[in-house]
């Protein structure tokens, strides 16, 4: 048997295979992000000016930074065994994020870093050039071209962190300088609300870091609102796996009658709150997966109030087949297993809450909801049975009766239904039926006042 002596991919076409390994911006951002997070910084700060005519993206931290020796390390391309034994709290994975991360959205990234103790060093991968000369042709820049850099943040030079630029980025360029702005500003909204929700554990507590976008600090955001009135604290357990504990706890969200109208608006809408049910994995306090039940239970209509938080250390990223972006995993069979017994709990509490409300809404002197459970079908009816109903009919002439009933019949036939769903469902604080008005122009009035008395 011959062994070839090198045949590893060509620079050129490699690379294009690198550039499309999948992430959308806000995926690549996360994944850059986790690196400032495991090399422990207090403060991350992101820009991308959308005045410039040539866009660039910078990511600040102010954690422990690198020697050069240790840049150029982790400038290449898959620098780490994913197999590795981590520390805990270490979120990388396979040695390839920042890079890859980086390739899918811009074509040339720059990496300066200070580290205690140590000269600042920056390294530069500029794809154009990796493709003209068919080289991994890493260029590592001195103090002096560090000091010439277009974006370089001054802060670096003095206090160690890490500082990351992105150029050359296809998203963001257009031959509309205003459509171009109009992209950034809106590519940074999306962004600052995905942060917001991904790595919410890490914004509070004691250890707590400070996120910025575009110089705005962000704020928490708990899908679980388990700080509002009417959240439900379901059951909670721990078992230990390779690599620490798996948590799981039961969540049940506030009904929206115990929001206020600002605190739905905070959080985008309730169809906002309602699409988002299922299981919520988080993987070293990191969110990855945020919503739906994985295939272990179809979504319910009265279920959406379900959540149920499953937290995972890294080290069972083999058994749970964590990809490289770390945006998805595959749930192990003893998993699902337990996790389908368990579902069932928050869904039906769900359900109890909206039955509960239904129950409340039933018991009305001027309405009946007949349910046919045999048939499975639902009519709302006017009560005819309402006393002051009865003394209306019981003043009224007789050869107007059969007129007042087939009014009132077509009344409930053409009652809005599925408006009212629409906006129970996206804006129920909208809804003030009891603001309802009811009065007769003095023409209308004369008009009624006429058709009675022939």
């Amino acid at each position: 048997m011959r062994y070839v002596e090198n045949s590893s991919p060509e620079p050129r076409s490699h690379i294009k295979t690198l550039m499309r390994i999948g992430y959308d911006l806000n995926s690549a951002i996360a994944d850059i992000l986790d690196n400032s997070i495991s090399a422990r910084s207090k403060n991350i700060k992101i820009k991308c000016p959308s005045e410039n005519e040539l866009p660039y993206l910078s990511i600040l931290d102010d954690g422990h930074g690198m020697s050069s020796r240790e840049l150029l390390q982790n400038m290449k391309i898959g620098c780490k065994d994913p197999n590795e034994k981590r520390e805990v709290g270490d979120l990388g994975r396979f040695g390839s994020g920042m890079k890859t991360a980086s390739f899918s959205h811009a074509r040339k990234l720059t990496v300066i870093t200070k580290k205690k103790g140590k000269k600042i060093a920056a390294a530069c991968w500029d794809i154009d050039e990796i493709e003209e000369k068919n080289e991994w042709c890493l260029m590592e820049l001195d103090e002096g071209d560090i000091r010439n850099l277009d974006y370089l943040d001054n802060s670096i030079l003095e206090s160690e962190g890490t500082q990351l630029i992105w150029e050359k980025i296809k998203k963001f360029e257009s031959t509309d300088h205003v459509d171009g702005k109009r992209v950034i500003e809106s590519s940074m909204v999306d962004l600052k609300k995905y942060l917001e929700l991904h790595f919410h554990k890490f914004m509070q507590g004691s250890k707590k870091i400070n996120f910025f976008v575009q110089d705005l600090k962000l704020k928490p955001f708990d899908p679980f609102l388990s700080s509002k009135k009417g959240y439900q604290e379901g059951s909670s357990e721990e078992n230990p796996i390779k690599g620490g504990k798996l948590k799981i706890k039961v969540h049940i969200l506030p009904h929206h009658s115990n929001l206020t109208q600002a605190e739905i608006d905070e959080i985008g809408g309730m169809e906002e709150i309602y699409k988002g049910q299922g299981l919520y994995i988080y993987r070293e306090k990191r969110l990855i997966i945020a919503g739906g039940w994985m295939g272990l239970s179809r979504t319910y209509q009265l279920g959406k109030l379900a959540r149920i938080e499953i937290n995972i250390p890294s080290g069972v990223d083999d058994d749970w087949s964590t990809d490289v972006k770390k945006s998805s995993l595959q749930l192990p069979q003893k998993i699902k297993n337990r996790l389908k017994k368990l579902i069932q709990e928050p869904i039906k509490r769900s359900k109890r809450t909206y039955t509960y409300r239904g129950n409340k809404e039933e018991a009305n002197e001027y309405w009946k909801i007949i349910h046919d459970k045999r048939e499975n079908t639902i009519v709302y009816q006017i009560d005819t049975d309402n006393s002051n109903l009865i003394e209306i009919a019981k003043e009224t002439p007789k050869k107007n009766i059969l007129d007042l009933k087939e009014y009132l019949k077509n009344l409930a036939k053409n009652l809005p239904i599925n408006h009212i769903h629409s906006k129970v469902s996206s804006d129920p604080k909208s809804i003030k039926q009891d603001e309802v008005k009811f009065e007769f122009t003095e023409e209308q009035l004369e008009a009624l006042n006429k058709l009675w008395s022939t």
